[in-house]
Parts: C-alpha cells; structure tokens; sequence
C-alpha cells in the first residue's frame, strides 16, 4: 500500500493486527513454558513417589525393627506427606499441559486443580512442620545424648506427629474458609432494576480479602520463625560437631608426637575418623540447605499471593510474577525428592533398605537351608538308632 494513501483507518486497522499478532507470540511463548514446567512437576512428581513408595514399603516390611526407633517413625510419616506432594504436583500441572491454555476449564479440570492445591497446601504446611520437628531431634540427639532416650519416645513421637496432622488440616481448613469470603459477593437488587447494566451493582466484600491478607502474611511470619529455629539450632550443632572434630585431631596429634607411631594402618584409621566426623558436618550443612531453599521458596509463594491481593499489585510486572511463583512450585516439588534421599546418609537405614529388598531371599534360603539340615541330621539319627 502506497504511504500517501494510508489513512488513520489503515494505521489504527495495522495497529491492532500488529499488537494482536504480538499477543499471541507471547500467548505461544508462556504455552511452552507453561508445558516446560508441567512436564517437571510431572517427572519430579513421579519420581518421588516411586521413591518414597520404596522406602515406605522397607519401613512396613522391616516394622518391628525400624518401629522400636522413634526417628523411624518420623521418617515414615515425612514418607507419607512426601507421597501426597508427588501426587499433588501431578495434579498441580494437568492445568498446564492443555493443548489451549486459553479455553475454558472443565468442571471436572476445575476440581482436580481444587483437590491438588488442597492437598499440596497441607503437605507444604506438614513438610514445615516436620522438618521443625526433626530439627529438633536432632539437637536433642546431638547436645543432650544421655537424656536422648528418655526426652525422645515413641509415644511422644506419635503425639507430635498427631498434632502436626490437625494443626495442617485446620490451617488448610482455614485457608479455604479465607477462600470463600475472598470470593463473596454482594448484589444490590434495588441497582439491579434501574440500572441498565448489573457489572456496575456486584460488589465484594471489603473484609473478606483482609482475612485472605492476613493468612498469608500469618504463613509468612510462621516460615520466618521456623527458619530462625532451624539457623539457630544449625548453628549449634555445627558448633558441637566442629569441636568434636577439633578436639579429635589435636588428641590424636598429641598421640603421634607422644607415641611417636609409625604404623600406617593405625594413622588410615584415625583419618577415616576424622573423615568420617566432617562428613557428618557436611550432611548437616546440606540439610539446612535444602530445608532453608524450601521454606524460601514457600515464603515466596506467599508473599506473591500478597501481592496479588493487595491494591498495589498493578505496579508488579504480571509475567515476572508468575514465573517467580511456578520456579518457587518447582523448588517445591524438587524438595520432594531431595528431602528422601536425606534419609540415605544414616548407614542403619541404608541396612535397613538392603534387608527389606534385597535379604528377603537370602533369609528365605537360608531358613530352608536350615530346615534341610536339621531333618538331615534327624533321619541319620534315627537310621542310627535301628542299625
């Protein structure tokens, strides 16, 4: 089209298919990185199950031996929530692995998105409790060993535990309360018959998004405090465990220059000690790493969903903001499966797993081998008796 014969017409006409044109190549962008993240909430998903499904299963199996422990049953139940955060986070991304994300949801899409942010509100809010739990555990394990066993039972254990379970089930209940008045609205009948339009006569409840603000920040304040405990109680054991390890090495320095050994075997030994003390000191560091990556993560989300219901939430870029909350999802689902292969560094459970998968049969075989030998003898025992 020649320039002098184009009209405001024809500019406003570009304008729109231009910016049309632009909505759509950012509708395809967040399409494929909405399915990128589906397809890691999905894989992340499944792979802690199956994860933590085999380690439930070696707990079940070896229950009179693990369940005389009170940290076993901790781990069990981390075991379980773990399970419902895999499931909840292939729940979570259906949403996003539609052919249109545009379209309209089905009732039954709808509900699933429900059902799985339900379930992965209160596996977040057990998780947190947990790890505080087992943070504890650890520090009374470690700072108070002789009172360990009468500090630490089985049946405070289960109470813990049972107390975790109502307070995540009454937080979530109360979310979902929070919810709903987030979502009441209030009709004018009246503006309804003289007005022409009824968009102008719905209007919400101001104190409903109050209540909605203050839960979330409450989660916040509650992830901020548990951090706390965690850093400190970290602190402490790092503290005790570096000192062990300090008062180890000078002992054994003074051992050589007193001594004066030359026998290698005994200074392989010592350092394999040492070894094995600093690596504990590297698992606790990890750990706190992960758990504090979690609780950053959750603290994130909700902060993002105070930002959404305040008033000031249009000066925050919208598409920065949703991929802030779904890499905070995924940190979420990725804890699922990292958090299981803590367990790993007690070398009791590492036995407890081989028994449970691998020494079945062995125990099998020797049991028939057994029963072989002893009706042997027996038979030769009584050929014996009658010659």
């Amino acid at each position: 089209m020649d320039a002098s014969n184009f009209t405001a017409e024809d500019f406003a006409r570009w304008l729109r298919s231009g910016r049309a044109e632009v909505l759509e190549n950012h509708a395809w962008d967040w399409e494929a990185t909405a399915r990128g993240f589906g397809i890691s909430y999905v894989t992340l998903g499944t792979l802690a199950i199956v994860l933590n499904s085999i380690f439930l299963y070696s707990l079940l199996a070896r229950r009179r031996k693990a369940f005389s422990h009170a940290f076993y049953i901790m781990i069990l139940d981390f075991t379980i929530i773990d399970t419902i955060k895999g499931v909840s986070s292939i729940l979570y991304a259906i949403k996003l692995l539609k052919t249109d994300l545009n379209s309209d949801q089905s009732l039954l899409s709808i509900r699933v998105d429900q059902y799985s942010g339900v379930l992965l509100r209160f596996a977040n809010l057990a998780t947190i409790l947990n790890l505080l739990s087992i943070t504890l555990n650890e520090y009374v394990f470690i700072c108070y060993p002789l009172r360990y066993s009468t500090l630490v039972t089985r049946k405070r254990v289960v109470l813990v535990i049972l107390c975790i379970w109502i307070v995540s089930s009454s937080m979530t209940f109360a979310n979902m309360v929070a919810g709903i008045q987030n979502r009441s609205l209030w009709i004018d009948d009246e503006c309804t018959q003289d007005a022409n339009s009824t968009a102008s006569c719905v209007h919400r409840l101001q104190s409903s998004s109050s209540a909605h603000f203050v839960y979330h920040l409450g989660l916040v304040v509650f992830c901020v405090l548990c951090l706390a405990v965690t850093a400190y109680s970290y602190s402490i054991l790092l503290r005790v465990v570096s000192g062990v390890v300090k008062a180890e090495m000078k002992q054994t320095a003074e051992l050589e220059t007193l001594k004066e050994r030359i026998d290698d075997g005994e200074r392989r030994l010592d350092d394999k000690h040492v070894m094995r003390r600093h690596k504990y000191v590297v698992v606790i560091g990890t750990v706190i790493g992960v758990y504090s990556a979690y609780l950053t993560a959750y603290a994130t989300i909700q902060v993002l969903q105070l930002v959404n219901i305040s008033e000031n939430s249009s000066r925050f870029r919208r598409r920065e903001t949703v991929y802030l909350k779904y890499i905070c999802y995924l940190c979420i689902s990725l804890h699922s499966l990292l958090q299981p292969l803590c367990y790993l560094r007690m070398r009791e459970f590492r036995q407890l797993l081989r028994r449970a998968l691998c020494g079945r049969t062995n125990q099998e075989q020797h049991t028939n081998d057994h029963y072989y030998t002893t009706n042997t003898t027996k038979d030769m025992l009584v050929g014996k008796q009658f010659v």
